[in-house]
C-alpha cells in the first residue's frame, strides 16, 4: 500500500528529480543548497549537494553551505516550481535567503525537465477535424461484437442488415465476437510503457494481440454493443483498457487536450452501434460521452453512431412489424453510406431511430412480457 508521503521524503524526491534534470544539461555547479524549512510546527533540516555526478540529498546542516533557503515546505515548493516569484517572495517574508543566492537561482534555472519526443510526436490531421471532407471508401473493416450473447440476440440481429449494406461495397469485411475470445484485463503494471516495446505481459498468453493487430490494420472499425448499465460491456472495457499499449506514454497536443502519441500511425475511423432495453434514447449518453474520450485520446474519429432504443421491445411486439422493417431497411442503407460518404445520412438516422410507440405502452407490455417469461419459467429472452 502507497503509504502518505512525509516532509523529508518529499525533499528527498525533489533532489532526484532535479538529479535526473541536471544531468541531462552539459552545465554543471559544484555547492551546496542549505534549507531550514518548517512544516506543521515541525523543522525539516537539510541540504542539497551538488557536484559534477549530480545532486545529493542529506540530512542536517551542512558546514559549507553556499546559499541558505528558510521557508516554509509548502512555500519553498512553490518557488521551486516556479509558482512563486523569488523577489516577491522575500517582501512577503514568505523566503529568506542568505549567502550566494546566484547559485540557487543558476542551478534551479539548469534543472529543465525537457526531452525532444520529436520521433513520437503524432500531431493532429485533417482527417480527425473532418472525416467527411477527407473521406477515402474502407478497405478493410474490422467490426467488434461485444454482445456477450454473441450472434444469438438482439445486437448481432440489428447488426447483421447494417454489415450486409457496409460491405456490400467490395471491401474486406470480418466480424470479431469478443465474448468469444480471451482477454485478460489490464494490471496496470505499465510493462507496455516502461519497457519501452508496447509488449504487455500478456502477449502470447491470451487473444488480444491478434485482435489488436486486426485493429491496427483496419480502416473502419464498427463497435457494436448492447447498453450495459449505461454502458459499454466489460469485454469491450477490457480491450479498449490493453489498447493503452499501442501509444507511447509521451504527452502531446490533441484536439482539444492532451493525450499520447500512437505508435502506429494510420487514419482510421469508427462506427458506434449500440441497442438498449430502453426506450429513451437519452440513456445513451454516458457512453456516447465515454467514446467520445475514446475517440480523442485513440486519435479515431467517429464517423456514425447508429442508435435503436427498446431493441427486444420492437423486436417482440407484433404490433410493430412495419416499423421492424422500416428499421431493418434503413440499417442496411445507413451501412451503404457509411462505406460510400462516412456518414448516415439524417433520414436515414431518423428512422432507424424513430420513436416507435408511447412510452406507456412500451412500460406496461414489457412489463407484461417479464412477468410472462418469469411466470412460465423461461430461461430465453
Amino acid at each position: 500500500m502507497k503509504e502518505y508521503p512525509k516532509p523529508y521524503e518529499i525533499m528527498e524526491l525533489l533532489s532526484e528529480n532535479l538529479n535526473k534534470a541536471y544531468l541531462n544539461q552539459t552545465k554543471r555547479f559544484e555547492g551546496i543548497i542549505q534549507f531550514y524549512l518548517t512544516h506543521n510546527d515541525n523543522n525539516i533540516v537539510c541540504h542539497f549537494k551538488i557536484t559534477q555526478n549530480g545532486v545529493f540529498f542529506i540530512k542536517g546542516i551542512s558546514d559549507s553551505a553556499d546559499v541558505t533557503v528558510k521557508a516554509s515546505l509548502y512555500n519553498w515548493l512553490d518557488l521551486a516550481a516556479g509558482r512563486l516569484n523569488p523577489v516577491l517572495g522575500v517582501l512577503t517574508r514568505k523566503l529568506k535567503f542568505s549567502g550566494n543566492i546566484s547559485f540557487l537561482k543558476n542551478f534551479m534555472g539548469a534543472c529543465k525537465f525537457e526531452v525532444n519526443i520529436d520521433d513520437f510526436d503524432d500531431p493532429v490531421t485533417n482527417f480527425e477535424k473532418n472525416p467527411q471532407k477527407y473521406w477515402r471508401k474502407p478497405q478493410k473493416i474490422l467490426i467488434i461484437n461485444a454482445s456477450p450473447r454473441n450472434e444469438r440476440r438482439y445486437t448481432y440481429f440489428y447488426l447483421q442488415p447494417f454489415i450486409n449494406g457496409l460491405c456490400s461495397g467490395g471491401a474486406s469485411c470480418e466480424i470479431i465476437h469478443l465474448y468469444k475470445l480471451k482477454i485478460n484485463r489490464c494490471t496496470g503494471c505499465w510493462h507496455c510503457w516502461l519497457s519501452g516495446t508496447g509488449n504487455c505481459i500478456f502477449d502470447g498468453k491470451d487473444d488480444f494481440k491478434e485482435v489488436q493487430q486486426k485493429y491496427e490494420d483496419s480502416d473502419l472499425v464498427v463497435f457494436a454493443f448492447p447498453l450495459y448499465t449505461d454502458g459499454m460491456p466489460s469485454a469491450l472495457k477490457d480491450f479498449w483498457e490493453r489498447m493503452v499499449s499501442s501509444n507511447y506514454p509521451y504527452m502531446v497536443k490533441g484536439i482539444y487536450k492532451t493525450r499520447h502519441p500512437r505508435r502506429q500511425k494510420k487514419q482510421r475511423a469508427a462506427v458506434i452501434f449500440s441497442i438498449s432495453g430502453f426506450m429513451e434514447i437519452e440513456n445513451f449518453s454516458a457512453v456516447l460521452s465515454h467514446f467520445k474520450q475514446i475517440s480523442h485520446n485513440d486519435h479515431l474519429p467517429i464517423v456514425a453512431e447508429i442508435l435503436r432504443p427498446a431493441g427486444m421491445y420492437l423486436y417482440n411486439n407484433p404490433l410493430l412489424y412495419k416499423q421492424l422493417n422500416r428499421i431493418i431497411e434503413a440499417l442496411e442503407k445507413a451501412g451503404a453510406e457509411v462505406f460510400e460518404f462516412g456518414k448516415v445520412l439524417k433520414k436515414t438516422q431518423k428512422i432507424i431511430s424513430q420513436k416507435i410507440d408511447s412510452i406507456e405502452n412500451f412500460r406496461q407490455r414489457s412489463n407484461f412480457f417479464w412477468s410472462e417469461k418469469i411466470k412460465e419459467g423461461e430461461k430465453t429472452y
